[in-house]
């Protein structure tokens, strides 16, 4: 009898040990699925939701069913839509359902931005995770992606060794992580380039590097890039991309590599989008409050 209370307690301690995991969490293990980041996390107190890690989004994206069962609750400002609006990206085109801005608490943390409705049978929550901030302890305040490791956490100056890491400057944060930096860029044939420019840190981007067509496609045709395309039955243009043998960004480079371009973004003065995969097994930390993203 003694022997079945003694495990009863060790149990019962176990599990009141392992709650706090997961209703304090600043801390989360990224699973890596086709180039991109999954993770899970309580959201408004609902365990364990499904989490797609973005970096490039304008806002929190829920689906109606998401929204119904996590959200409902939360005191959110409804922003009224005017007309029917659709959320686009290089991948997806969804209607707008609803529009809502304020705080959702994920984990230990809290988002707060727009949140966007829409109508998906996506069976995850889509969470722009540069967004996420600690309201209880305001020096933890680096963002930390460990591509070895597979690992985002929300860390202090003091927990993160910066000392041998290189530095790009961060001119944007909100809604997105923009960084200035010098590309260099050649291909086999001996065609090359320098340009400086913005960039999109996107963790949702599948590619190590991908270019947005009206800022990048002068300069590839004016130095004599080789444009790859892709055509579809009808012999409409659904691709573009070029081969790199060297790029160089900052202070990181890469060779032998493909890099798409898009048409699905006009409105930006941006270069494009620098992937995870860009920086391999590397490290990337976001300091907001200094304007600088630490990588190696």
């Amino acid at each position: 009898m003694n022997i079945f209370v003694r495990l009863v307690f060790a149990i019962s301690l176990g599990f009141i040990c392992y709650v706090p995991s997961v209703y304090s969490q600043s801390s989360f293990m990224l699973v890596k699925k086709n180039g991109h980041y999954y993770t899970d996390a309580t959201i408004n107190d609902n365990a364990i939701i499904p989490i797609f890690v973005e970096t490039g989004f304008h806002g929190m994206v829920v689906s109606v069913e998401w929204y119904n069962r996590i959200l409902a609750t939360l005191p959110l400002k409804e922003i009224k839509l005017q007309k029917e609006e659709h959320l686009h990206t290089d991948r997806t085109t969804r209607r707008i359902v609803k529009l809502f801005k304020g705080k959702v608490p994920v984990g230990d943390l809290m988002y707060e931005g727009r949140i966007f409705v829409v109508d998906t049978n996506e069976d995850y929550v889509t969470i722009p995770v540069n967004l996420l901030k600690s309201e209880a302890d305001s020096t933890v305040c680096l963002i930390r992606f460990d591509f070895k490791k597979n690992v985002l956490d929300y860390v202090r100056k003091e927990e993160a060794s910066l000392g041998k890491m290189h530095q790009y400057t961060l001119v944007e944060n909100d809604p997105m992580p923009i960084f200035e930096a010098t590309i260099e860029l050649s291909d086999a044939l001996g065609h090359q380039f320098t340009k400086f420019g913005k960039f999109n840190f996107d963790l949702g981007n599948g590619s190590s590097v991908f270019f947005f067509r009206r800022t990048m496609l002068p300069a590839l045709k004016e130095n004599n890039f080789k444009i790859q395309t892709s055509r579809d039955k009808s012999g409409d243009i659904i691709g573009q991309g070029i081969f790199a043998g060297y790029c160089k960004i900052g202070n990181k480079s890469k060779t032998g590599f493909s890099i798409g371009i898009t048409n699905k973004i006009e409105d930006t003065d941006e270069l494009g989008c620098v992937g995870p995969s860009f920086f391999q097994n590397g490290t990337v930390i976001l300091d907001p409050n200094n304007k600088l993203i630490y990588y190696k």
